[in-house]
């Protein structure tokens, strides 16, 4: 078994509901000490698609992949991170896009990157 996370600094209660489900994966995770291999079966209904992404694109969805993997202390797929930076971007859409509906492409980028 592995030992206690400390606490987040954040009380659960705030926390987004889609990061409580992917902190309830690794505790579910840490309990099972072994598993026939494959994928587990999941309460979440799953999509398969294919892409097609540039070097570029591979090698910064790889950092966001290792750099998420750390935080959450497990191997995340490809489409956990994917599906992780998605909801991250939704919410950051909701809360820039206040101000306004956004004019075009790079209105979009300056005010999701441009904002606190």
């Amino acid at each position: 078994m592995s030992s206690q996370r400390p606490p987040a600094s954040r009380p659960s209660a705030q926390r987004s509901a889609w990061v409580q489900l992917y902190q309830a994966r690794q505790i579910h995770a840490d309990l099972i000490e072994s598993r026939p291999p494959g994928r587990p079966p999941s309460p979440i209904p799953r999509r398969k698609v294919g892409l097609t992404l540039s070097q570029g694109e591979i090698t910064e969805l790889d950092a966001w992949q290792e750099r998420l993997s750390t935080l959450l202390g497990r191997k995340l797929s490809t489409g956990e991170t994917v599906g992780i930076l998605t909801r991250i971007c939704t919410a950051r859409v909701g809360r820039v896009e206040e101000a306004g509906p956004f004019g075009s492409l790079e209105d979009l980028v300056e005010r999701m990157i441009g904002e606190s």
